[in-house]
């Protein structure tokens, strides 16, 4: 995946292929604590005509109408989330953000969620991706990094939407 911005082309170091097809692509990124070490993520669907940023408020809308069809098995995923937060490292070395792996979202350990599929936008291997992605990123440039743990709070303790909402899009990657 490429981009320009600003006059200046910008090629992912990691690219992440979906079953789906949709290409999840990982550029150097510069906000932060620890801009060397920030990342920027991009996604296309395999329809799509452009590559598109996601933001929290994409993922929570899907995982609210997920909700909708199936409550049960949504806040299981959302608590297999919630947990991978516990367990997601931020980047330390440029080495680390280079080679970016995903150890919490591989397909087998999301295939107990794939009912979830057929509702919403985003599949679930896509959902765990990007969240584990974003999860890193956060902790990596904001030293201390609650906006994950507290939407997927809020999501669990079924608060109402507006708070959820309220959440998910308060602050820089809303």
């Amino acid at each position: 995946m490429r981009f320009n911005k600003d006059g200046q082309e910008h090629v992912a170091f990691k690219e992440f292929t979906l079953t789906d097809g949709t290409i999840i692509g990982i550029f150097q990124g510069n906000r932060g604590e620890k801009p060397d070490l920030d990342i920027l993520i991009k996604y296309r669907s395999p329809n799509a005509k452009r590559d598109r940023t996601p933001k929290h408020i994409h993922w929570v809308i899907d995982i609210l109408i997920k909700k909708q069809y199936d409550k049960k098995l949504t806040l299981e995923f959302v608590k297999y989330l919630r947990d991978m937060w516990e367990l997601v490292e931020p980047f330390r070395t440029k080495e680390e953000q280079q080679h970016c792996k995903l150890t919490q979202t591989s397909v087998d350990k999301l295939k107990k969620f794939d009912a979830l599929n057929k509702h919403g936008e985003y599949g679930v291997e896509f959902i765990g991706h990007l969240i584990e992605l974003m999860m890193r990123m956060e902790k990596t440039g904001l030293g201390r990094a609650f906006m994950f743990k507290d939407v997927l709070d809020a999501i669990l303790q079924e608060k109402d939407i507006f708070s959820i909402v309220a959440k998910a899009t308060h602050g820089r990657n809303g």
